[in-house]
């Protein structure tokens, strides 16, 4: 048999051929392996790239519709934005506009409690002034308290627009001539049919049919009084009465002046 010499080992031939077709066969599987890997390997690859192509295909479909979605998710917040900066100057408009309206409500219900207080202090005054007025004048005053006995009681405006009117009518009666009939308790106790003939609100004649029952009447200590007088000439008061309601010719005639009625501070009118 031939032997092989391989430096200081020595083979036999046969064993050679052996080692040569084993290292064959093993080189042979591994080259199989690798193969086989590096196909894996490029199936992946080629995996890996078609799946790159098609998001990248994807993307290019899908970019304008994410930028067009980007582009309104932009608009709608600028306007958002836009609507939220409105709405705080509308709400800052608001708030000074209330804040405005709450110093005009101060403001007035200030003016208004000036206002009441002007008004309760002049119907205090006026009122105080009924007790001194004349009947008729009283009656009147009267008439006019009535109006406020319904729902314009509370009411400002109604109660300075009676206070005007008590005002009005005084002043109309102390414009004129005014003439009354009435019936007064004469000193004994007896009731007298007389017609009086007032001068204004602070002096006032009366007289029977006659002119045998006859006085004066003005404010005395606050309260209006009648003041039966013989010495008063009735008859001139019944002529005076006559010629007021042109049952006579016109002619002067001398009333007599009562001195509290002269001197109203004497005999404590006003």
């Amino acid at each position: 048999m031939k032997t092989m010499q391989m430096g200081r080992l020595r083979i036999p031939a046969t064993c050679s051929a052996g080692i040569l077709l084993t290292a064959s066969l093993l080189t042979g599987n591994a080259m199989a392996a690798v193969t086989d890997d590096m196909d894996g390997l490029t199936r992946q690859w080629l995996h890996i790239e078609a799946q790159e192509r098609k998001l990248v295909m994807d993307w290019q479909e899908q970019e304008p519709v994410v930028r067009q979605r980007i582009d309104l998710l932009k608009a709608e917040k600028s306007q958002l934005q836009e609507i939220l900066a409105t709405s705080n100057d509308s709400q800052d408009d608001v708030d000074a506009r209330r804040n405005a309206l709450l110093a005009e409500q101060n403001t007035l219900e200030s003016q208004q409690a000036d206002v009441t207080g002007a008004l309760s202090s002049l119907v205090t005054r006026i009122n105080s002034l009924y007790e001194s007025l004349p009947p008729p004048l009283k009656f009147n005053w009267d008439k006019e308290d009535a109006a406020l006995a319904g729902d314009g009681g509370d009411n400002p405006s109604q109660i300075l627009q009676v206070a005007l009117a008590k005002l009005s009518r005084l002043e109309q009666f102390d414009s004129k001539l005014t003439v009354n009939e009435d019936v007064l308790t004469a000193p004994d106790g007896k009731e007298v049919v007389v017609k009086q003939l007032y001068l204004g609100s602070q002096l006032a004649w009366f007289a029977n049919n006659d002119g045998s029952v006859a006085g004066s009447g003005y404010p005395e200590n606050g309260q209006w009084t009648w003041h039966f007088d013989d010495s008063v000439d009735g008859e001139a008061i019944s002529r005076a009465l006559a010629v007021f309601e042109r049952r006579q010719q016109p002619e002067f005639i001398a009333l007599p002046l009562p001195f509290t009625a002269q001197n109203p501070e004497s005999g404590g009118g006003r």
